[in-house]
């Protein structure tokens, strides 16, 4: 049975883009078990038999659980049950994610500080602080041609620094730094909530929105991690990627034309979690072709942000 023995990952998958990734993979690899999380508990018996109605037989490997990607046991709870049972994992779809609309203007924001204050560290702790969390927890479990998809965002592009500015460029430069470490990323998404609390991001250069801001930290991680992989596990050939998925967000304004349809977007999220994995995925495609430490459109395409030269382009895998 196609996936037969893998483990795969997905969070934040209760709706939305995140359950039609994991109901696309559970269809691609009935298989293998699969886990797809969730921070409501008491919604979990629905989600399987909403899972069960849309692919019947398929959902037989899948198990939904609870994970709060803001609380460091809940996240170490799941992971240990994963470890505990099957001590590898293939496939991990970062997804779970918070998004709050940014206030109007500044003077909006400064008028309910507090409450901003609380939105952004609530963003923070879970977009990216929880990713990494969840991530390096399954770091020594990777198995062998794993694979990390991170789920990025259209609005986390370094356009979003206003270049004229000499602290918002400053901030650009930080960020598409070739040499910047994990703890040099750290520095500044603390620097960035540090900001906030103080009521002067706008003049240190940051942008409004606190999403942007953490899906941009999320890119810059998947960059670090892949090298630091490359590294430290040559012979896993571990691959590690950020993917705007391009789908329609309600709480977003985006031009209808300028997305795809949740199932297009997991079909292709799919096909990258699951490339050249034998039985399962598109074997034809070279293992030097597979994109590694990319940020990539939901057409596979590498988006301008990537840190490799732009201007050279990416061969994707298509």
């Amino acid at each position: 049975m196609a996936g037969a023995g893998l483990v795969v990952v997905v969070t934040g998958a209760s709706r939305g883009i995140g359950y039609s990734i994991g109901r696309e993979l559970a269809v691609r690899m009935p298989g293998a078990s699969l886990y797809l999380t969730t921070r409501e508990a008491q919604n979990i018996q629905a989600l399987e038999a909403t899972l069960r109605r849309d692919i019947g037989v398929s959902s037989g490997n899948v198990k939904f659980r609870m994970m709060d990607l803001k609380d460091k046991r809940s996240i170490a709870k799941f992971v240990d049950v994963v470890k505990r049972k099957h001590n590898r994992l293939d496939i991990l779809v970062n997804n779970a994610a918070v998004y709050h609309k940014p206030p109007s203007s500044v003077h909006q924001a400064c008028e309910t500080l507090p409450l901003y204050s609380k939105e952004v560290e609530e963003i923070i702790k879970t977009n990216y602080l929880g990713l990494r969390a969840v991530t390096e927890s399954f770091i020594p479990c990777l198995a062998q041609n794993s694979r990390i998809i991170n789920i990025s965002s259209h609005l986390a592009q370094l356009a979003m620094f206003n270049t004229s500015d000499v602290a918002s460029a400053k901030l650009a430069h930080s960020f598409s730094n070739p040499k910047l470490s994990i703890a040099m990323l750290d520095s500044l998404v603390k620097s960035y909530l540090a900001s906030i609390k103080s009521g002067n991001w706008s003049s240190a250069g940051w942008p409004d929105c606190a999403y942007s801001v953490s899906k941009l930290a999320v890119n810059s991680y998947t960059r670090i991690l892949q090298a630091q992989l490359t590294n430290s596990h040559p012979k896993l050939f571990v691959s590690v990627n950020a993917v705007c998925p391009g789908t329609h967000h309600s709480k977003m304004r985006q031009a209808r034309e300028d997305t795809i349809s949740t199932q297009d977007s997991a079909d292709m999220i799919s096909y990258l979690a699951t490339m050249r994995l034998e039985g399962v995925g598109d074997c034809s495609v070279p293992q030097t072709a597979v994109p590694r430490g990319e940020v990539l459109w939901h057409d596979l395409s590498c988006t301008r942000s990537s840190a490799r030269d732009s201007d050279q382009g990416v061969q994707s895998a298509q």
